[in-house]
């Protein structure tokens, strides 16, 4: 930007070719203020995000104490207590639990199959129909996430992100494996590209695309870089008009700033290490998974992914590829995503957290003990990463809150015991304040098998998607504000 420049929403970081967006500053206030007396909305929108771990939870160490004083029950046929003591699994969620709330007794009958409980769990899950029992993928319909990207999806450069950590899976029962791998559907035969690698998601989104101040009034078009890599730090180039703003703001301001700055380029470092190590997490997590080739050569082949670009640790992957996320989010580049913890039926062994088993097979608990403190190890172990994107969105000023204030983001499984393989009084919770219409710190408690699906509506509504339905729906689920 010029020196005397006026600091709008719209402003942006500018040098050879490049745009860099800004994050919510002080600043702003005074433009803010004129544009609403011009009547141009200043709110943020809400963005949503579907979340999903593998081969169900160990219920008991997720679901919430209910408080015997409380929870009488509503004309619904609903309780709801609060949640002043987190279950064991969720205890990395207590500095963000005011915006969480734990939601008991959905189903998902639409992730019930023919003699298969992962492949049918995993296709089916934001679809809300049954998947087809065919070697050739087929779900009900499109997904969710990708309803919303059809609409809201048209406003942003980028219309959704499908990212994970782990590669696809062999199917089983007569059933495709690409079930199991993907949980977002463009169409009933075609699954959105899953994204496995943090260096390849950047330079999609932020390479070929300039990251911008986002204007929550206007549309917008696309500016693009010169430069095709990220090897040469978008960042570097803007650094001359960063310099100049950084003179011309208050202390406060020039703090946010810096943090913010400081992070995008955390996230370039982060993937530049990454380029220099080809040796891939998965080649040791999937080492079990891979002798069964060995001793069963009609087996297909697991796919390992290259290393570069990739960390080599799991939990490095995992907050690399969030943090990409929320960036993408908190500058507009998209306002829908999907992100799997690893396939359903994931055989992958958590050895740095000392859960060394297939989590596949420890997840057929049998009821014992060491099972069991498996299992919650695994689980405890996604949510604190999860957890620690929640709290990173917290702490990002939005409008006349944060990031976290305007998102809503759904966690769960198509699974709820992994023993049983029952799809009834799943594991779910849902995040974010959804733009101020929904109260979190919260355990909801919803009638048996309430459909999974009456969420999914709540969330349509909170786009400006008022549908009737969606899947096996039979209403909204209500309670939620």
């Amino acid at each position: 930007m010029a020196h005397g420049e006026r600091i709008t929403r719209r402003t942006v970081l500018r040098g050879a070719g490049v745009a860099v967006a800004l994050p919510w500053l002080n600043a702003m206030s005074p433009a803010l203020a004129r544009a609403q007396e011009e009547g141009e909305s200043g709110k943020p929108p809400v963005r949503l995000a579907y979340f999903y771990v593998p081969n169900g939870v160990h219920m008991p160490a997720w679901r919430p104490t209910e408080p015997v004083a409380e929870g009488a029950e509503a004309p619904t046929g609903r309780r709801e207590h609060s949640l002043d003591e987190l279950p064991p699994t969720m205890r990395s969620l207590e500095p963000v639990k005011d915006r969480v709330m734990v939601i008991s007794g959905l189903a998902a009958d639409h992730c019930n199959g023919n003699s298969a409980a992962h492949e049918p769990a995993g296709g089916g899950f934001l679809v809300g129909q049954r998947c087809k029992h065919s070697e050739e993928p087929e779900v009900g319909g499109i997904s969710v996430d990708q309803l919303v990207a059809r609409q809201v999806g048209l406003q942003t450069p980028v219309d959704s992100l499908a990212l994970g950590i782990d590669p696809g899976h062999r199917g089983d029962h007569g059933y495709s494996g690409t079930y199991m791998s993907h949980i977002s559907w463009r169409s009933k035969t075609t699954p959105a590209a899953l994204e496995l690698n943090p260096r390849q998601v950047y330079e999609r989104l932020f390479a070929n695309r300039t990251p911008r101040r986002p204007d929550w009034s206007q549309s917008r078009g696309v500016a693009r870089l010169d430069s095709n890599s990220i090897e040469g730090s978008i960042l570097d180039l803007v650094r001359e008009d960063a310099a100049s703003m950084q003179r011309q703001l208050g202390y406060e301001d020039r703090r946010k700033l810096a943090e913010y700055l400081e992070g995008l380029h955390s996230i370039e470092r982060r993937i530049a290490l990454a380029d220099q190590d080809r040796h891939s997490h998965h080649q040791d997590a999937f080492a079990g998974e891979r002798s069964l080739e060995d001793d069963d050569p009609e087996l297909a082949p697991l796919i390992i992914p290259e290393g570069k670009g990739i960390p080599s640790l799991y939990a490095d992957h995992v907050n690399l590829m969030l943090d990409i996320l929320t960036l993408a989010f908190q500058t507009d580049t998209t306002r829908v995503a999907s992100f799997m913890f690893s396939y359903e039926k994931s055989g992958r062994s958590y050895r740095e957290i000392e859960a060394p088993g297939s989590h596949h097979s420890t997840s057929h608990h049998q009821g014992k003990a060491e099972n069991h403190t498996e299992l919650t190890r695994i689980n405890t172990h996604h949510m604190d990463l999860f957890a620690r994107m929640l709290q990173r969105m917290s702490e990002i000023p939005e409008g006349d809150g944060s990031l976290l204030d305007n998102v809503m983001i759904l966690y769960g499984s198509g699974i709820s015991d992994g023993n049983s393989h029952n799809h009834d009084d799943l594991p779910i919770l849902v995040a974010g304040g959804a733009g101020g219409t929904m109260r979190g710190g919260r355990h909801l408690l919803c009638g048996d098998k309430t459909p999974l699906c009456n969420l999914y509506l709540e969330m349509l509504q909170r786009v400006g998607m008022p549908h009737e339905s969606f899947g096996d729906s039979t209403g909204l689920l209500g309670d939620l504000g």
